[in-house]
């Protein structure tokens, strides 16, 4: 399940880790590790907000839908507690292994 999850950020159009990858340097200090991760979840933040297209707190199947039809069938795992929607943190922690295996791979 986990590398699974490692590779759903992008297909939720959570791009920010991918053009990180392309773009920046692996962090060297844990300062830099930091700074990284604030850019990361400001994406996430920035990617669930314009995917929350009725700003109710969670994403629905059908936003996801409308934001990128293919990136659906990818819904239901991600969905880690089942209910039916994506919640922030769900996103943020699927973020999170995305984001150390890349710096464990690269850092």
């Amino acid at each position: 399940m986990r590398k699974t999850l490692i590779w759903l950020i992008p297909a939720l159009s959570l791009s920010a880790l991918p053009a990180m990858a392309e773009t920046v340097a692996p962090p060297k200090t844990a300062a830099e590790k930091q700074a990284l991760r604030s850019r990361l979840d400001a994406e996430v933040d920035k990617q669930f907000r314009k995917t929350d297209s009725n700003r109710d707190g969670k994403i629905s199947r059908a936003e996801l839908t409308a934001v990128s039809p293919k990136n659906a069938a990818y819904f239901d795992l991600v969905d880690m507690n089942r209910d039916g929607t994506l919640s922030r943190e769900e996103l943020s922690a699927v973020a999170s292994l995305m984001f150390e295996n890349w710096v464990a791979k690269n850092g």
